[in-house]
């Protein structure tokens, strides 16, 4: 059914999606974009951007078909019971990956970091609680927490991006495609994996207060791409493309570099609440929508799946593999996978939406 008054407003929203897919496009693609394309990584980036802004036309139409019902009611109208949990799973294991991946990349970077010497799965078993609880409380509980924590997470991303402008030199962005057109397009992959996470939105907009607007979602769109080119470009900037590719976490080793006059240094520990912020937000929204995209009700079930989740993903994540073959899942499985099921899912999503709008309209013109 319609949701007319919605609960959360469009800029609630975008605070979640910012914090959820910027430490996607922010830290985690980074690394990958570099080891692929090196110096054009950036090039990379705003190639993808262009084919990007129809995407967003393509999700806007279908959000506009849906009219701000839940996507499972919606496919459940549209294409029946059989057909509505055929196209949901896949939606259901990428939101699963998802907060597994920022999980266990997160549990990496904090214990090569900060914390060598607490065990794995205490810090784990900390930010899956916290998220489960999150989720649990639903969906303005993170609304409310993404307004309260994104403000500060930009305001430091501010902080490093302009306090290391004297150890940047753009110059070493130059020169442009010393090994070809094929490095760039290989970069270009692990772009749009980032970018398409905006699907988000889809799950959402039956959330909203307002109507999901194409302005909106071009401005959504955009300040993800700025996300991803910013620490980028700055780790090209003030490392050089070589060093830059060798750093597991380049967005992270800016802030190293970073200092306050004479005597204010060593002011990383800032990162750590960038960093948690992104993955609170990320767990707990993801993990709130795989139960709703479950149609999933009750207080208790939705507590156990809830906690079901978060308990595979802690054995998951404590799994005998080393960080260097987990880069290589997400190189050569995750990214090119999320970005296939998106871009399949959506084209099959704008064909129901269009074939639905045009029975409806044979129907009012037979009234």
């Amino acid at each position: 059914m319609r949701n007319p008054t919605g609960s959360i407003g469009f800029l609630q929203a975008v605070m979640m999606i910012m914090l959820s897919v910027g430490i996607t496009t922010h830290v985690t693609i980074i690394p990958l974009l570099l080891s692929k394309a090196g110096r054009d990584a950036w090039i990379s980036v705003l190639l993808v951007a262009i084919p990007f802004i129809g995407w967003l036309w393509l999700l806007f139409l279908i959000c506009r078909r849906m009219n701000r019902q839940s996507l499972s009611d919606w496919l459940e109208a549209t294409v029946g019971h059989v057909g509505s949990r055929l196209l949901l799973f896949p939606f259901m294991l990428l939101l699963y990956l998802m907060a597994f991946v920022n999980l266990t990349d997160t549990q990496t970077w904090t214990t090569v970091n900060y914390l060598p010497n607490t065990p794995e799965i205490v810090t784990g078993l900390v930010l899956v609680l916290l998220s489960v609880a999150a989720a649990y409380a639903g969906i303005h509980s993170i609304a409310i927490a993404s307004g309260l924590l994104l403000p500060f997470v930009v305001l430091f991303g501010f902080l490093v991006g302009f306090g290391n402008m004297p150890k940047k030199d753009y110059h070493l962005l130059l020169p442009l495609f010393q090994n070809g057109m094929t490095p760039v397009i290989n970069g270009m992959l692990y772009a749009a994996g980032g970018f398409l996470e905006i699907v988000l939105i889809l799950f959402l907009q039956h959330h909203l207060r307002t109507e999901t607007k194409f302005m909106y979602l071009l401005v959504l769109g955009g300040i993800i791409i700025i996300l991803t080119l910013s620490p980028l470009t700055g780790a090209i900037a003030e490392f050089g493309p070589v060093e830059a590719t060798r750093q597991r976490y380049p967005s992270y080793e800016q802030w190293r570099l970073l200092t306050m006059g004479r005597y204010i240094e060593n002011l990383e520990f800032l990162s750590i609440y960038q960093w948690l912020s992104g993955a609170f937000v990320r767990l707990s929204l993801c993990l709130f929508l795989v139960t709703e995209l479950l149609q999933i009700s009750k207080p208790k079930q939705r507590l156990g799946v809830l906690s079901f989740l978060g308990a595979s993903m802690l054995a998951l994540m404590s799994l005998p593999f080393s960080d260097m073959q987990f880069l290589t899942f997400l190189s050569r499985w995750y990214f090119p996978m999320s970005a296939i099921i998106v871009l399949v899912l959506t084209m099959v999503l704008a064909i129901v939406a269009l074939v639905a709008g045009k029975q409806q309209k044979g129907r009012h013109h037979e009234s």
